[in-house]
């Protein structure tokens, strides 16, 4: 074997041995489509509204651009929550 077929198969190899640690942002996902939400713009400002309509307890969290992300919070079934913003942009809702 030549010295660089031998340093790629160890490199390769290595790659295999270093378990896969997921970024806190890549640990939630998106939440669900069964997790409505509604971003509508007011005179007052920014309405964000969320509700839990999975059949099943949820955990979730809004994410704003240029505001300050809520609190994940715990939705039971049918149940909502509503968040106003004076400056920011809705990005998305994703589970905790």
């Amino acid at each position: 074997m030549r010295p660089r077929t031998i340093f790629i198969t160890v490199l390769a190899g290595c790659a295999l041995l270093v378990p896969a640690v997921p970024s806190a942002a890549a640990a939630r996902g998106t939440a669900p489509s069964c997790v409505a939400r509604i971003a509508d713009e007011q005179p007052h400002g920014l309405i964000v509204w969320v509700r839990n309509g999975c059949g099943r307890t949820m955990r979730v969290k809004v994410i704003m651009d240029w505001a300050r992300d809520t609190d994940c919070v715990t939705l039971a079934d049918g149940r909502s929550r509503e968040w106003t913003y004076k400056t920011g942009s809705y990005n998305r809702t994703v589970t905790c």
